[in-house]
């Protein structure tokens, strides 16, 4: 990749190897670095493989040209879109990943996850979390924050926000209940019955796609 300085960042204290969560839930979205496309809003394209971080809420790459270290992108705000695979991400606000679901009907889903410190050891060898990973303090460089690494810290749940157009205007929900509100009472019976039947999880954002065209025939 051409010119890596216009996405320069310090690189992390570890290679891939070493930043697999140690056990539960995975420190990133996907199982694995995924090949990806990096589109620029002042036109520039990057080919790298990128991952997202849900302890650190952003979105991370390979440096192939640094001995595989991992990096964070120096410019998110520059970021248009990220394709990976045949997923379209946005960057939401505070970097978080925002991947767009459908356009008619339109819907997106945000991920943001939920980190705590450790736990302490528990009986019979166990812990307190569900997933340890290393969390990082601040240094300054260059007009520049990075992070250093300094204890562990465990991903604890990752929450799903998702975005959809009524009367054209965004409204954002999370559980079935804050769903429901957003259509006429006339609807919600029809609607209740349809998660029911179908067995909607809210954790898996091609089901409520599919529970959103439902309710959009109503």
């Amino acid at each position: 990749m051409k010119k890596l300085i216009y996405i320069l960042l310090i690189s992390l204290t570890a290679t891939i190897s070493g930043l697999s969560a140690q056990e539960g839930k995975s420190e990133y979205l996907f199982n694995g670095f995924q090949q990806g496309l990096i589109y620029y809003k002042d036109g520039r394209v990057f080919s790298v493989k990128v991952n997202y971080n849900l302890a650190r809420n952003a979105f991370m790459f390979i440096d192939e040209n640094d001995n595989n270290n991992i990096k964070l992108f120096a410019e998110p705000d520059m970021v248009r879109t990220l394709k990976i695979g045949n997923r379209i991400f946005q960057l939401a606000p505070r970097g978080l990943a925002q991947e767009h679901l459908g356009q008619e009907p339109y819907l997106s889903v945000t991920f943001r996850g939920r980190s705590r410190p450790q736990g302490k050891q528990v009986g019979y060898g166990g812990r307190s979390e569900t997933a340890s990973v290393d969390s990082y303090s601040s240094i300054q460089s260059s007009g520049h924050s990075y992070k250093l690494e300094t204890e562990k810290i465990i991903i604890a749940d990752v929450e799903k926000r998702y975005t959809m157009k009524k009367n054209g205007k965004e409204k954002t929900f999370q559980t079935p209940k804050q769903f429901l509100k957003l259509h006429p009472k006339e609807q919600q019976e029809m609607i209740k019955a349809y998660i029911k039947s179908n067995k909607i999880n809210f954790d898996e954002p091609q089901q409520v796609l599919q529970l959103v065209k439902y309710a959009e025939t109503l």
